[in-house]
């Protein structure tokens, strides 16, 4: 099997020669953008041998106007795509598909709904204060800021066809906002998840795979049930929720993830250290439908060789 054919075997739920790895990092500022993160990217998977590729989208959303008060989200509207900074986007992932084997699955970031509308409203880089702008704003008025939200939510699911008229494999989608310190869980369950729901399953209607990443601590898991997306990924590490418990909430799901991505083994530990956590997992939760990888993005400095002593485990057992 190639990694395209492992991927869809593991998502099968299939017996596989091997398990995969999906790790990930951000890359340094002056390697974000253009030539220099498609450059960035080819390093990385030449580096790693990775089996699948995360594509980095340092670009941002935009909204078409300000919103000072949570009645100005009720005036936000669709911008078109040529005016969005997601077009530098496409052509930065189109010229990543032409570097990496064709066999490698390249999954494009979408920064979830929530998250897209904080980054049009705030300064990068607050979002884990429950108290900024459209946590607040949607605390206050839910129906006024999530009819702007819809937009937001129409605008990624046009990313991600332009998305895959360009090739991409799948969509890696990273929800924000079910944090047990942010919202009450009927708000966030009423007014966030289905947003969340709806472009999942657009991605899912256009042929696409769909990886949810619920990000950041204290992540309500339970909650993202009815997000049907074919991989789940969580910060183990940072909230109430094993992979054991996963494999009880998402039954019929793959799993990504196991490792912590900012302190601990991978990060911090010898290699033996790193292929006994790995080994570890695999008695946990079983080495059908699961992919190993880590709570989020891993250190921008990680050392190569600590993904591959995963790989080789990996290759092994």
């Amino acid at each position: 099997m190639d990694k395209r054919e492992l991927l869809q075997a593991t998502l099968a739920g299939e017996s596989t020669d091997r398990v995969l790895c999906g790790f990930w990092h951000h890359f340094p500022p002056e390697d974000k953008y253009g030539a220099a993160s498609v450059r960035a990217h080819k390093t990385f998977y030449d580096a790693t041998d990775a089996d699948i590729l995360k594509v980095m989208n340092e670009h941002l959303y935009r909204l078409d106007r300000e919103v000072s008060c949570a009645t100005d989200w009720r005036k936000v509207r669709q911008q078109k795509f040529e005016d969005t900074p997601y077009v530098e986007f496409i052509e930065e992932f189109k010229a990543i598909r032409k570097e990496i084997p064709s066999d490698v699955p390249l999954f494009a970031t979408l920064h979830g709904v929530l998250v897209s509308g904080y980054h049009a409203t705030e300064e990068l880089g607050h979002f884990m204060n429950p108290g900024n702008r459209i946590s607040c704003q949607l605390r206050e008025d839910p129906e006024s800021v999530c009819t702007g939200l819809w937009t937001v939510a129409d605008t990624l699911v046009e990313l991600s066809n332009r998305l895959r008229q360009a090739g991409v494999d799948g969509i890696y989608y990273a929800a924000l906002g079910g944090e047990r310190y942010r919202f009450t869980p009927e708000l966030f369950e009423k007014y966030v998840v289905p947003l969340d729901a709806y472009v999942i399953e657009a991605i899912r209607s256009m042929g696409l795979l769909s990886v949810l990443h619920i990000c950041k601590d204290q992540v309500r898991v339970p909650s993202y049930r009815t997000v049907d997306a074919d991989i789940i990924n969580w910060a183990v590490h940072d909230c109430d929720y094993s992979l054991a418990d996963g494999r009880e909430i998402f039954p019929d799901k793959t799993l990504l993830g196991g490792f912590d991505d900012r302190s601990g083994i991978l990060v911090e530990g010898s290699k033996r250290d790193i292929q006994a956590e790995a080994e570890r997992m695999l008695a946990e939760v079983g080495r059908r439908r699961f992919i190993y990888g880590a709570d989020c993005t891993l250190p921008e400095d990680i050392e190569p060789w600590r993904i591959v002593a995963v790989q080789e485990v990996a290759a092994t057992v």
